[in-house]
């Protein structure tokens, strides 16, 4: 009884010793605080509830002709560069997300997006215990804001007061304090920015393409130099596989074959309304804008947003405007009408009077008779009625590309050629050398007046 009673220990006794094991259990854990180097992180920078290794390795097992230290080095060169509201390149200066845009397609030949927002739409969110040299870091004061992670707590981006300098994610209070995350693009993401993978893509409106990027975009604009949407489309597939397509996104959108978006392929055209506008004299619903699809959820367009080609992520602002899909590639004349190609050459030389040849401009008759002699060595009667008096006389059913159709001017015949697919070219005082279509062009279809071959 004495004996048990010496065994059974004191209950305070017991609490002490139950601490003491505590204790010396924790001495002997590692510590995982957040000076120490954390496994594929950076010493210092502490660590979160959400660290996970990430995914993707980014630009460091990318398949591209590029080191990280070339990259980083590319930033490097840029310290100092001056700061500029929506700069994109060292002669005009950057601001921040033209910074990034810059070194990521001057080192790698990634094509990013023009704006922070749009970027930070883009990649694999990563910790700051993960964060890798060339890793995209992000910070929204009264916008977003992106820089380099450049290794160590470092980061480069663009200053209003300092330009392209370096910085660090803890030690500088305002971005310390305005630090939302940051972003490595996925595998995914790098092939479809890169303009190499297209080289040679399935497609050829796919390929044909990526020789636009970078072009400047203005609305309206009819040449290679600069251009809108529209004309975008219109150029590549008639370049790429001998479609011809109407000159407005609106009226593009009235041709072709409908498209579910479960049956989407590159190549497709999307479109979307009330989007990407220049001017407010839209009505509410109405096309106005378009890309090519060129896979994994990316187009290639003429963004007004972005002032340039470019290849965009099809983010929720695209897919809550889309309105449509359409394939073209059943209207291909797959090289068979050297007028129609000719006739093509000419697109948007202006309108002349009396005008015969590209130098000086075109009327209708001289447009016509210019594009026969140049093509097929045949020359038409000088006046539209001696052309439609002498040609054989064609059905408005039996239309074939290289017809050339007549519609009823105020006080002569208007020659135009036939395209196909109920186009046609014609030259126009408001538009120069335009297509329009037999239906859907309101002021034409009224004035058909019949067809003549030769």
């Amino acid at each position: 009884m004495n004996y048990q009673n010496n065994q059974r220990m004191n209950p305070v006794t017991f609490l002490i010793a139950g601490a003491l094991v505590v204790v010396l259990l924790l001495m002997f854990q590692p510590w995982d605080g957040s000076d120490t180097l954390q496994r594929g992180g950076e010493p210092g920078m502490g660590n979160s509830d959400e660290d996970r290794e990430p995914y993707s390795q980014g630009i460091m097992e990318a398949d591209l002709d590029f080191t990280v230290d070339e990259f980083i080095n590319t930033a490097r060169d840029l310290e100092g560069a001056p700061y500029q509201s929506g700069g994109k390149d060292p002669e005009e200066g950057f601001n921040s997300s033209g910074f990034v845009q810059y070194v990521y397609e001057e080192a790698t030949g990634i094509r990013m997006p023009r704006i922070a927002g749009h970027q930070y739409e883009l990649g694999e969110s990563i910790s700051k215990s993960y964060l890798q040299k060339g890793d995209v870091v992000f910070f929204e004061g009264n916008t977003i804001m992106s820089g380099i992670y450049t290794g160590d707590g470092h980061f480069m981006t663009a200053t209003e007061s300092s330009g392209i300098t370096t910085l660090h994610l803890e030690n500088d209070s305002f971005w310390a304090d305005n630090y939302i995350g940051a972003k490595r693009l996925t595998d995914k993401e790098i092939e479809a920015l890169h303009p190499s993978t297209y080289k040679d893509h399935d497609h050829p409106t796919v390929q044909e393409a990526m020789n636009y990027l970078g072009t400047p975009y203005e609305f309206g604009g009819s040449s290679l130099e600069a251009f809108d949407c529209s004309y975008f489309v219109q150029d590549v597939f008639r370049e790429s596989i001998d479609v011809y397509l109407p000159r407005v996104t609106l009226d593009q959108y009235k041709v072709g074959e409908d498209i579910s978006e479960d049956d989407l392929q590159p190549g497709d055209v999307i479109y979307f309304s009330d989007v990407d506008i220049e001017n407010s004299d839209r009505e509410e619903g109405e096309v106005t804008h378009a890309g090519i699809y060129t896979g994994e959820n990316f187009m290639i367009h003429a963004s007004r947003t972005e002032q340039m080609t470019q290849i965009s992520y099809l983010n929720d602002y695209w897919k809550d405007a889309l309105t449509g899909i359409k394939r073209f590639d059943g209207m291909s004349l797959n090289g068979e009408s050297p007028i129609v190609q000719e006739a093509a050459v000419h697109l948007t030389t202006p309108y002349q009077k009396g005008g015969s040849h590209p130098g000086e401009g075109f009327n209708p008759i001289g447009f016509v008779r210019y594009v026969y002699e140049k093509s097929e060595g045949t020359t038409l009667p000088s006046s539209a009625k001696s052309i439609w008096n002498n040609g054989t006389e064609v059905d408005s059913n039996s239309l074939q590309a290289g017809d050339i159709l007549f519609f009823e001017g105020n006080y002569n015949l208007l020659p135009a050629i036939y395209a196909g697919n109920d186009q046609f070219f014609i030259a126009s005082q408001s538009s120069g050398v335009t297509t329009r279509h037999l239906e859907h062009s309101e002021y034409f279809s009224e004035r058909f007046a019949g067809a003549r071959r030769y």
